[in-house]
């Protein structure tokens, strides 16, 4: 049954993907969906498999293809190019406004451009003190602009007008004079960002910078406040996940719920810490990117708690194939998509088999080789992705994840505690801020350190998608090869 529901997932993604490649419409999908009925139609009649398989490859690539099609036309609809040049937009804030160095970046859902109807979502770039909330309605005047790719540090060109389209956005207005026609309304949205504000102020009380910000970026996946040369010491050092909102930061917030309930049933337990990561998941922002996150973080602790990697590799399928329908720009346009589902898959199928290999002295600490373990499976299969999207190879990534990983999740406890008993009084979170001061102190100095040492990072020119394409086929073989060795016959049914 498994087969039938891995082949459906890529045939429908490959729907998706000659949408975008190739340009085929609703002709295809009609012409998909006949073979599909004629091979059913001819597999119930000679109870052949074979039939049945291509009437579900058919009837999955139409469905990809009439959903991506679907998806392009209503963009088209919803676009601002027209209005590009000064302008007046009246719209709601879609989300949580996020509050860089220089600039107050807010979503906005437009309404109204120039006094008349429209329909789009428009990123304005505000003054960085501008009094913003979500869910307000707001007046802004500026220049529409339409984004445009540019070259990064490492020569390789960021195509931003496709990053911003897979979140709706279409247009930009920078230096823009924004005002709040009419604040938010009640929202259980709105309560939960209020409530993130007041704990990331806590924090800012506790902790100096730039500890106070690295802290904001684990628990909350917030981005400002922290420095641009330690943002480049964790890129360098291949620790950038642990400072944004990740699966990863996600489930090790349930993780201490899932220790304090171990002598309960497992069900409740797994019930209670998703129950946790969710209402987590919509005080960071209830946003693509988290979303994405929560999914991940319980496909990964389904495998942990039950030890059923099969039932988690099948929920990874059915995750894939939901988000891609929602959004099918994102199967070929999000880098951090692409990379949540390649880390998670890598995790899944490769550590069990890395754990077999590492050196035999590792059991005598089960954490460290399990991190170990999780850490060498996923920047296996990451490390061409990472090539790809960013042209840095670090080459002490892997010692610097073992050197930070196992301390990530009583830091991240200690700093929830804080923050927490700093709401009270600040005097209450002394104690665990100065602990959590101290391996952020700890993980900063890994980082620094390993971003310094001599060729510790190399940068790869930029190269074909379809090289990338070609590299993933047998490596992603090679990991289902090991995850079915590893794999008892219990877990692979």
């Amino acid at each position: 049954m498994s087969h039938f529901l891995y082949t459906a997932v890529a045939s429908v993604c490959a729907g998706v993907a000659l949408v975008f490649v190739c340009g085929v419409g609703l002709l295809c999908a009609s012409l998909l969906t006949g073979v599909a009925a004629l091979a059913a139609f001819f597999g119930a009649i000679f109870s052949n498999k074979k039939f049945f398989i291509g009437s579900i490859v058919c009837a999955a690539l139409a469905l990809g293809v009439v959903r991506a099609d679907l998806f392009v036309v209503n963009q088209v609809q919803e676009t601002l190019v027209p209005y590009v040049g000064q302008a007046e937009v009246v719209g709601n804030v879609l989300n949580d406004p996020d509050r860089r160095e220089r600039s107050l970046r807010l979503v906005v859902a437009v309404d109204m451009v120039n006094n008349v109807p429209a329909k789009g979502t428009l990123l304005v770039l505000a003054d960085r003190d501008a009094h913003v909330a979500y869910g307000d309605m707001i007046h802004a005047t500026g220049k529409i602009t339409l984004p445009e790719a540019f070259d990064t540090d490492t020569g390789h060109m960021f195509d931003y007008p496709s990053y911003l389209a897979v979140q709706g956005i279409s247009a930009q207005m920078s230096y823009a004079k924004v005002e709040v026609l009419q604040p938010a309304g009640w929202s259980l949205q709105g309560v939960l960002f209020s409530i993130k504000h007041v704990f990331e102020r806590s924090l800012e009380r506790l902790l100096p910078e730039p500890q106070g910000a690295l802290m904001a970026g684990m628990l909350l996946g917030e981005k400002y406040g922290i420095p641009q040369e330690v943002t480049d010491a964790f890129v360098a050092s291949g620790l950038i996940h642990v400072v944004v909102l990740s699966g990863y930061n996600i489930a090790i917030v349930a993780d201490a719920v899932f220790r304090m309930l171990a002598p309960l049933p497992r069900g409740l337990q797994f019930g209670v810490g998703g129950v946790l990561m969710i209402f987590f998941a919509l005080m960071a922002g209830s946003g693509t990117a988290t979303v994405r996150a929560l999914l991940m973080a319980l496909i990964t602790l389904l495998a942990r708690y039950y030890n059923r990697s099969a039932l988690a590799l099948r929920a990874l399928a059915v995750a894939v194939v939901a988000m891609v329908l929602w959004n099918p720009y994102a199967l070929l346009h999000d880098p951090s998509f692409i990379l949540s589902v390649l880390a998670t898959f890598g995790l899944i199928t490769l550590s069990p088999w890395v754990e077999q290999w590492l050196p035999k002295f590792l059991p005598q600490f089960p954490s460290v080789r399990s991190i170990a373990a999780s850490t060498i499976a996923v920047q296996l299969f990451l490390l061409p992705a990472l090539l790809y999207f960013s042209g840095v190879l670090s080459f002490f990534a892997l010692p610097a994840n073992v050197l930070v990983l196992p301390l990530v999740p009583a830091t991240m406890l200690l700093g929830f505690v804080a923050g927490l008993l700093g709401l009270v009084t600040p005097l209450l979170g002394f104690v665990p801020a100065i602990l959590a001061e101290g391996l952020l102190g700890w993980v900063l100095w890994v980082a620094a350190t390993t971003a310094h040492l001599p060729f510790s990072i190399a940068i790869v020119p930029e190269f074909s998608g379809w090289i990338l394409c070609g590299v993933y086929v047998p490596l992603t073989w090679f990991a289902i090869k090991r995850y079915q060795q590893s794999a008892s016959p219990a877990q692979t049914s």
